[in-house]
């Protein structure tokens, strides 16, 4: 039954899966998709053995399977009628959660947590979020990015998100929010939480949440600091080569950050290796 059921919702989310893999791999806005599936299916590798263990048990509350089984098949219907490709990939993971459910147990789904989080962090946001959000974000970020320059001592005229620099004119664009590292800095945050086993829900909950104010500073830092390359060097700084390198780096430098913040939060677990030399890197 279980390979049946598995064939089928291959069949009905066929076009919902190749549409999200073009928007992974052609929109720059959505490229992070590609890693969370990623760190899902590593992490699910990962405790394999305790999917195991946890499939010989008998399945509990199937019932509440069925239930989020058959919400994301009305959510998917919703999405076909509505023309709303996101509603179809939401109903993707309530109905594979469901699936795991009814068929494996609750304590499938708790093992499995993790990786159905990072698959549902993976869906790209709707247009209407990502324009919601954006604009405050590049405002916030070239206020942060105008303090940061004044302090350091360069003259700067800030009109909404366009510094005005001696040397050049710095216009926050929406590719610079910081929207993108913002969602993969979660999902890291998500990471850590979840590794940091044994501590308070709202130990784990403070984690994630640091993810937020950590992006957005970072990010205002790393304007200034293309800003203050401009000034250093000439214009060109602004894009090309150190304009995207500026960008890794302060991913990195966010990563770290959000590390020391577990370590401050949970002083007494330790980091997984592999995601601790993925942040030095």
């Amino acid at each position: 039954m279980g390979v049946l059921l598995a064939l089928a919702l291959a069949w009905l989310y066929a076009e919902t899966l190749a549409g999200l893999g073009r928007e992974w791999l052609s929109s720059p806005d959505a490229s992070y998709g590609v890693v969370l599936a990623a760190v899902a299916a590593a992490v699910a590798w990962q405790r394999r053995d305790r999917v195991a263990r946890a499939c010989a048990e008998p399945p509990t509350h199937r019932s509440a399977g069925a239930f989020i089984f058959g919400a994301g098949l009305l959510l998917f219907l919703a999405g076909q009628l509505g023309a709303d490709v996101f509603l179809t990939r939401l109903s993707l993971v309530a109905v594979l959660t469901g699936t795991l459910w009814f068929v494996a147990g609750a304590a499938v789904v708790r093992v499995l947590a993790a990786p159905l989080a990072f698959v549902l962090m993976a869906v790209p946001l709707p247009a209407l979020i990502v324009n919601a959000v954006t604009l405050p974000l590049q405002f916030t970020a070239s206020q942060i990015a105008e303090s940061t320059l004044v302090t350091a001592g360069v003259a700067v005229f800030r009109d909404g998100n366009v510094l005005e620099l001696p040397s050049t004119t710095l216009q926050v664009a929406e590719a610079c929010s910081g929207l993108r590292s913002l969602v993969s800095l979660t999902a890291i945050a998500v990471l850590l939480a979840w590794a940091t086993p044994g501590h308070s829900r709202l130990a784990r909950v403070a984690m994630v949440a640091a993810a937020i104010p950590v992006a957005i500073v970072m990010n205002g830092f790393r304007i200034a600091g293309i800003g203050l390359a401009c000034e250093a060097w000439g214009p060109r700084m602004a894009s090309g080569a150190w304009h995207t390198l500026s960008g890794w780096l302060t991913f990195a430098a966010s990563a770290v950050v959000l590390i020391a913040i577990q370590r401050i939060i949970a002083p007494d677990r330790a980091v997984p290796p592999a995601l601790e030399g993925a942040a030095a890197a």
